[in-house]
């Protein structure tokens, strides 16, 4: 089976897409090694995503934009991770992939798409958009390698701490900066607590307005980190995490981490909705001073009364098992499988 990658990121779209279709590429990579193969072609800043993709072991490559993309041979399947595309490369891409195969809920292309495989039952396409077929549920959320569980002993510990570890991470880009925004507010946050802010690849702010920042917070902890592969490692140890609502929010939930959602986009709260339903995660809105007063309320209440960040993590012990990707995997190759037949056969 021959498969190819196409996947969009940037500061202003984020880095999710990258981090979930580089993550069901290794995993296609490590079933195809010998019997296949894998390449990834990212589209956008080149620095971005050169450094996200620079320890793959398959074949990767960069271009700026869709109209870069040349293809010499034919994949038995095309995968799409992005917002939007124009339609004049997916004519062109159509005739180099058997399959098109969406992993992004949210693409203007979608009705090109033979298949979308999204990681919820709640789906949100509009009318004459929709793909041939749709394998939508949380069995297909693709977890990083990087993310492991994080054992209820471990999580009680964490909880037993006097000043509580709150992870920030407002995405790889945060092109809004609301990580700055945070940082203004929690300053009023009236518990004793160790903030964790996570900084990713497409962080292009001064770190002098954060630095400057923190110096006008007396009360609390507060540590930069830049992360990539690592930032599970940190996470770990935290009880709570504060997150604009995507990728990060399923990884946490496979791992057992409570998290709160600052959602800008009310078209967009479907991502996150079934994982809301399983009473894992919070909804916080956008960033407006009333819902960030919200927000320092909430970490008062949560500090006083524990209980409900624990039965929050072992909530998250039914929701997701982390095999997204071999799940997508095996129904993949079945596909591709039968196809194959039914050429034969039209041969014979």
């Amino acid at each position: 089976m021959k498969v190819l990658f196409l996947c969009k990121a940037s500061t202003e779209t984020g880095l999710g897409h990258l981090i979930r279709s580089r993550s069901l590429a290794i995993k296609f990579h490590q079933n195809l090694r010998h019997v296949g193969e894998v390449k990834f072609i990212g589209i956008g800043t080149r620095k971005i995503i050169g450094r996200l993709l620079g320890q793959s072991t398959f074949e990767t490559d960069i271009v700026d934009n869709e109209q870069q993309i040349q293809l010499e041979k034919l994949y038995d399947i095309i995968f799409f991770d992005m917002l939007t595309i124009e339609e004049k490369a997916v004519n062109y891409l159509k005739q180099y992939g058997k399959f098109l195969v969406s992993i992004s809920p949210i693409f203007n292309c979608m009705k090109e798409m033979d298949l979308l495989f999204h990681r919820s039952k709640h789906i949100n396409l509009s009318e004459g958009n929709v793909p041939k077929k749709i394998l939508a549920s949380l069995k297909y959320a693709v977890i990083q390698e990087n993310c492991s569980r994080i054992s209820t002993a471990r999580y009680e510990e964490n909880l037993e701490n006097q000043n509580f570890p709150i992870a920030i991470s407002m995405g790889g880009g945060d092109a809004a900066n609301k990580t700055l925004t945070l940082l203004k507010s929690l300053k009023n946050c009236k518990i004793p607590a160790t903030f964790w802010v996570m900084l990713g690849e497409g962080y292009q702010y001064s770190y002098d307005s954060l630095i400057n920042e923190i110096g006008k917070d007396s009360q609390h902890e507060i540590i930069l980190a830049k992360t990539n592969k690592s930032m599970w490692e940190i996470l770990k140890n935290c009880v709570f995490a504060i997150l604009p609502g995507g990728i990060t929010t399923y990884e946490a939930a496979y791992a057992g981490l409570p998290t709160i959602n600052f959602s800008e986009n009310p078209g967009k709260e479907f991502i996150i909705r079934e994982l809301l339903e399983e009473q894992v995660c919070l909804l916080a809105g956008d960033l407006t001073s009333e819902n960030l007063n919200n927000l320092n309320d909430q970490l008062k209440t949560l500090y006083n009364d524990r209980v409900e960040l624990m039965k929050m993590h072992l909530n998250s012990k039914k929701v997701l098992d982390g095999k997204g990707a071999d799940r997508i995997f095996e129904f993949c190759q079945q596909m591709v499988n039968e196809n194959a037949l039914v050429e034969k056969k039209s041969t014979v």
